[in-house]
């Protein structure tokens, strides 16, 4: 489900060809700046408002100018074996690390099957699906990961030591539409609060606490307190398993150590290590067979015996590729607020924002 369902309507071209334009004001490259827009667009199309260019386009502008995110991505390969290797992206933007991860986690698994590839001391990189997916052109399975700054506390604490950490597993499915999951460990995003709080929209219940351990409903409380783990104790294992693989083994920022979160942080680099991961499905069976058992797999869930009050069973990703297809015919909300940020930063920067 989107986070933002109403506002001004515009297209993800019309969208993405404004976003390439503001971060190239503030020095980021050409070649850059259309993976970054491009990432971001992809999120808002899919309705993952989270970490679309309606919340994320003005916080990485505001660290940018601020000096504590590099606007030039010079990834360097500091380790490197026949199946794996550790890019450093000494703080550049972290779609373009990103980009550069999974490129070469896929080129090593075409040679060897499978591949993993990590980052560090890098930045927010947008939505993990979309990394995870750019493997699916290429008959394989995708994974991404990444940690973030605290958001979480482990079962029976009320400090924030573990971010949302979120993770995507990505897989083909021949005719029918790929499996995409993508989710972070906390049952919501930081981003969705946010967005609630600026909409004056009550959270659902069950997605987050106060400064105090307690439930709240109220954004504003919870942007002071805890993000709920998804599952309870079980995602905040979850949660620490991927700050293990994506901070301490990239020695990267994790847990508690990380100075602050992206919006109240324009100090200090942020510091995150993420995972790229690739796996050739004929290292296993042909692609074809694969493609069989998966589209009878998806039919199978599709076809289960619904609980009452229930019409149709999703797919993970389905939703999101629903969303995309209403959203390219009738475009991208944006709120009055966030449309008026975003023509008061296009003003600035003299790229007018699209009437």
């Amino acid at each position: 489900m989107a986070v933002i369902d109403e506002g001004t309507r515009y297209a993800g071209a019309e969208l993405a060809e404004w976003s390439r334009k503001v971060f190239m004001r503030v020095g980021v490259s050409e070649t850059d700046a259309v993976v970054l827009a491009d990432s971001l667009i992809e999120a808002s199309l899919r309705g993952v408002d989270t970490h679309g260019v309606t919340r994320m386009l003005p916080i990485y502008i505001r660290r940018i100018r601020a000096g504590i995110m590099n606007p030039e991505t010079k990834p360097e390969i500091v380790r490197e074996r026949p199946g794996t290797a550790l890019i450093d992206c000494h703080n550049g933007i972290g779609q373009v690390g990103a980009d550069f991860a999974m490129n070469m986690a896929i080129a090593k698994a075409k040679e060897l099957g499978v591949a993993f590839v990590a980052v560090t001391h890098s930045n927010h990189y947008g939505t993990s699906a979309y990394w995870a997916m750019k493997a699916l052109d290429h008959g394989m399975i995708g994974f991404s990961c990444v940690n973030a700054p605290a958001a979480a506390a482990p079962t029976g604490g009320r400090k924030p030591m573990f971010g949302t950490n979120p993770f995507a597993v990505a897989v083909p499915a021949g005719r029918d539409l790929p499996f995409v999951l993508d989710l972070a460990t906390t049952v919501t995003a930081r981003g969705r609060i946010d967005l609630y709080r600026r909409q004056n929209k009550a959270l659902e219940p069950g997605w987050a606490f106060d400064a105090m351990g307690r439930p709240t409903t109220d954004p504003v409380e919870a942007v002071k307190g805890l993000l709920a783990p998804i599952a309870g104790y079980k995602g905040y294992g979850i949660a620490f398993a991927i700050d293990i693989l994506s901070g301490i083994l990239t020695a990267s920022n994790y847990g508690k150590h990380f100075p602050g979160t992206l919006t109240d942080n324009l100090e200090k680099p942020t510091d995150v290590g993420g995972v790229f991961a690739a796996l050739c499905i004929d290292s296993f069976m042909d692609l074809k067979e694969f493609n069989d058992r998966m589209e009878k797999a998806c039919r199978e869930v599709r076809e289960c015996d619904k609980a009452e009050g229930i019409d149709r069973i999703y797919i993970p990703g389905e939703i999101e590729h629903n969303v995309k297809a209403e959203r390219l015919v009738k475009g991208i909300p944006l709120p009055d607020a966030l449309r008026e940020d975003f023509e008061r930063l296009g003003a600035e920067l003299e790229v007018p924002f699209p009437k």
